[in-house]
């Protein structure tokens, strides 16, 4: 009698672990999948500051040429 109860505990033990390890991979998967997302967000806001820091470049017209062309003759 003693040897049924001590596997039934054992059952249930086992199935209150597996329980809880299962729920604890469910939270922490979803907590590394908001964290990567966080982190792009992160990343993505950091790289579009560090190419157009405070909302513009100084010069109006990115696409001008550095220095005057020459007139051919």
């Amino acid at each position: 009698m003693e040897l049924v109860i001590i596997i039934a505990a054992a059952l249930v033990g086992f199935w209150l672990f597996f329980f809880v390890l299962k729920r604890v991979l469910r939270m922490a998967i979803r907590l590394a999948a908001v964290g990567a997302l966080l982190l792009a967000l992160l990343l993505g806001a950091l790289a579009w500051w560090w190419y157009e820091p405070f909302g513009g470049s100084s010069n109006g017209n990115r696409n001008a040429p550095a220095r005057p062309s020459r007139n051919s003759r």
